[in-house]
């Protein structure tokens, strides 16, 4: 960790003087000391909005780490790190692993110089809700480390001086200050902000409801009564507020500031040569062309088990996935009614039936499209072209027109809160209250109502609602059932599972459920800095 400990002033420096369009521009501090410029409130600004720019720092550039290696994807490119991908070489070297723990406790660090200086800035009238601010945002950031790595340590002072050796506190102290840190941002935060991507108090309640609902299943947790709070701080974070607007529309283009967002990583959404991010990249198909304005890779395919996931009247199969491919593709976003359609991807037997009228439909643009429906050349990962894209964080970036658009991403919005819900109080004993909020977001996609739920239902439900937002790992962990779904529905995983090997076992005969420390860190400190189980 001595990799922290000497870059941290580099660190800094670096994050302070880059641009943070989205966020409000951090100052250029000149020769003004630090504790002249932090103590005004400009200065004391600069540092809480450096605080929200390291959120595109922990999000940067692609979703592997976040979404390989689950149900839902499986890896179709070597460029997908083969040990997140299917577990069997995933050692305490991989890069992916090292960035993560690496850019998350830098993060923490740029929150602790803000808290450092919070007693020392002149007061004004938004002070203590940025306090706030920057309290959930660590908070948020250890959540992160101990879902990824179970025991981790809490430093919680600015590290103005060389430190040699952490302790790793255990995951049930880093839970307890977690719960702490976000019950205290919660009384000073306001309802609304009125910059948007503000942690408001909403979000920090939806942030800490699957806080008490992860901590509840583990063994240091306290079941019942930590999901009992889980359910009572989402139904907080919902606040009365239904689901209002069509599914597609959450993800529509220019509409990242919809009202169901309760906390989001911001990107400037016109100027070439911002800060941005490639999770439109890894989805497929492949698209490449000069004038498509995106790249896209088949590195990250979606597996059987997601594509046939959705009722024919599911909305939200396209709301996620691109059910034709235009050329070129930012057509369907930029120019819709003069775009040629290259596919189409029927996926219901409906759909399939009305072929000729949809054709009718547009003529001039659907003549010449070749038809597509669904069956296993879909989930073929060999196939690099012909399957719906999924399209949630599609970006823009066109010569002519000028269009340089980066969609943001969500990390907590009104349809997850239900089933945040919906899980805590099926977990609490009260399944009534858990098919209320499940139904809610069911009838919301045009979905059929049902009558029960059990935790398998829930997390399908999470499956179909938040495909490709980089929750499903955590997902999978939190609720025990990572083994069990992967080597099933992930064919990477299957395949070794079917040729006898558990590539989750590992070399001391326990199992890769946590992920590695990095070797980084551990040969960097001075003391014991133990490993994690597998490895």
């Amino acid at each position: 960790m001595k990799s922290i400990k000497s870059k941290i002033y580099a660190i800094f420096l670096g994050l302070l003087m880059v641009s943070c369009s989205g966020y409000l521009d951090e100052e250029n501090l000149g020769n003004t000391t630090a504790e002249n410029f932090y103590s005004t409130k400009d200065g004391y600004e600069g540092l809480v909005n450096a605080t929200y720019a390291t959120l595109r720092d922990v999000y940067e550039p692609t979703p592997y780490i976040f979404c390989a290696g689950t149900d839902l994807f499986f890896a179709a490119h070597p460029e997908v790190p083969l040990g997140l991908a299917s577990y069997q070489t995933l050692t305490p070297g991989e890069a992916n692993v090292e960035k993560l723990f690496r850019s998350l406790y830098q993060s923490i660090q740029i929150a602790n110089l803000a808290l450092y200086y919070a007693d020392k800035a002149e007061d004004f009238p938004e002070l203590q809700s940025r306090i706030a601010e920057v309290k959930a945002i660590r908070a948020y950031y250890y959540f992160m480390l101990v879902q990824q790595f179970g025991d981790v340590s809490i430093v919680e002072n600015l590290v103005n001086q060389p430190i040699t050796h952490f302790e790793r506190d255990s995951a049930s102290d880093v839970y307890q200050f977690i719960i702490n840190q976000m019950t205290e941002a919660i009384v000073d935060l306001p309802p609304t902000q009125s910059n948007f991507g503000r942690v408001t108090k909403r979000a920090a309640q939806h942030i800490l409801a699957k806080v008490y609902l992860t901590r509840g299943y583990e063994s240091y947790g306290e079941g019942v009564a930590d999901f009992t709070k889980a359910a009572t701080l989402a139904d907080e974070a919902i606040n009365g507020q239904g689901l209002n607007l069509a599914f597609g529309d959450l993800f529509k283009y220019k509409n990242d500031k919809n009202e169901e967002i309760l906390w989001s990583v911001q990107y400037n959404k016109s100027n070439s040569g911002e800060v941005s991010h490639n999770w439109d990249y890894p989805w497929g198909p492949l698209v490449q062309g000069a004038n498509d304005g995106v790249i896209k890779k088949n590195t990250l395919h979606p597996t059987e088990y997601l594509f046939t996931l959705f009722d024919d009247n599911d909305t939200r199969f396209e709301g996620t996935f691109l059910n034709i491919k235009t050329a070129p593709y930012t057509g369907y976003i930029l120019n819709p009614t003069t775009t040629p359609v290259e596919y189409y991807y029927p996926r219901t037997a409906a759909q399939i039936a009305d072929v000729p009228n949809w054709r009718a439909a547009d003529p001039v643009n659907r003549t010449n499209t070749i038809i597509s429906p669904m069956d296993p050349h879909w989930w073929d990962g060999l196939n690099q072209i012909d399957y719906p894209a999924l399209k949630k964080f599609d970006r823009v970036q066109t010569a002519v027109p000028s269009v340089q658009y980066t969609h943001d991403i969500y990390l907590a919005r009104l349809g997850e809160t239900y089933l945040i819900a919906a899980e805590a109080y099926l977990q609490s004993n009260n399944p009534g209250n858990a098919i209320a909020r499940v139904n809610t977001v069911r009838q919301r996609a045009g979905a059929s109502v049902v009558g029960n739920v059990d935790v398998d239902f829930i997390l399908d439900e999470r499956a179909r609602e938040l495909a490709g937002e980089g929750f499903r790992w955590l997902d999978l962990k939190r609720t025990g059932k990572l083994i069990d779904y992967t080597k099933v529905r992930n064919p990477d995983i299957k395949g070794l599972f079917d040729g006898g090997t558990n590539p989750f076992l590992g070399i001391d005969g326990q199992l890769k459920i946590l992920r590695p420390i990095p070797l980084a860190v551990i040969s960097l400190d001075n003391g014991e800095y133990p490993q994690n189980p597998g490895y």
